[in-house]
């Protein structure tokens, strides 16, 4: 047997080495400010994780829809299309700085909460279809994005993917994982669309592989593109094990770096 040291560095495709195979997988911070924005709590904490050893560390949730939330407190990027940075932008600049100071990475995580965006967050989540999370009635029922929402949505992942890297992040993770809407969008449960963005799991992906298309084009060769991706729903009749294994395929055609593999909702 083949035991591999855990301190090696590896060389991701796009060139990058992360200096060993330790990584800290992302968990929501919940210490944005009033307005969003990323605080020295993020410095501090992340601080601390980078002197922790680990090669890699992965921001918990940022989302890109300030209006749907993954939880009260989580940092948002709503980027205008038009090119300038963003109110917070030195906050961001401090919190990569403190998360690499080890000569280690970090990945921002990239997210939209689609219709798992509780109602103490909003009343009105948006989701690929009006399909109802009944969890206590803790959620709202979403309403059905319009093609030129996920168009737009689409770009957003793009530029917040950019100012990350503007910031100092090392790389970025988009994520496709939990039920959140990317996710959402893959599961035949959730999205009932008819148009092409659902139906056959190569429409359902669609919007996965834009958003990571367009990441890979807004940062560029030589910069980490991750992706958070279900192994499985766990929910008969949602995106399967066989469904992943066929998205993980699309996924290699489009030049990402690292594919981390999770479950459920």
């Amino acid at each position: 047997m083949n035991h591999i040291d855990l301190n090696q560095p590896f060389t991701l495709p796009c060139g990058v080495i992360l200096p060993n195979r330790l990584c800290k997988a992302a968990m929501t911070e919940g210490v944005a400010n009033a307005r969003l924005q990323a605080t020295q709590r993020h410095a501090t904490l992340y601080q601390r994780w980078a002197e922790g050893g680990a090669g890699s560390l992965i921001t918990g949730n940022v989302l890109i829809d300030r209006y749907c939330l993954e939880r009260p407190g989580n940092v948002s990027i709503d980027p205008a299309p038009e090119h300038g940075e963003p109110e917070g932008m030195d906050a961001l600049r401090a919190w990569a700085k403190a998360g690499t100071s080890n000569g280690n990475q970090l990945w921002m995580q990239i997210s939209h909460a689609g219709r798992q965006s509780p109602r103490y967050v909003t009343s009105k989540p948006v989701g690929p279809s009006a399909v109802q999370l009944e969890l206590l009635g803790n959620y709202a029922a979403p309403r059905a994005l319009l093609e030129n929402e996920i168009l737009d949505l689409i770009q957003r992942f793009a530029r917040v993917a950019r100012i990350a890297k503007d910031a100092g992040f090392t790389g970025v993770q988009v994520h496709g994982a939990h039920g959140y809407l990317l996710s959402s969008f893959l599961s035949p449960i959730t999205n009932q669309r008819t148009d092409q963005w659902g139906g056959s799991l190569e429409n359902r992906a669609r919007f996965l592989i834009e958003a990571v298309r367009a990441v890979r084009k807004a940062v560029g060769t030589n910069f980490p593109v991750a992706v958070k991706l279900n192994s499985d729903d766990f929910r008969k009749g949602g995106f399967s094990h066989e469904d992943c294994l066929q998205v993980v395929k699309w996924l290699n055609d489009e030049q990402g770096e690292l594919l981390e593999i999770s479950g459920g909702t």
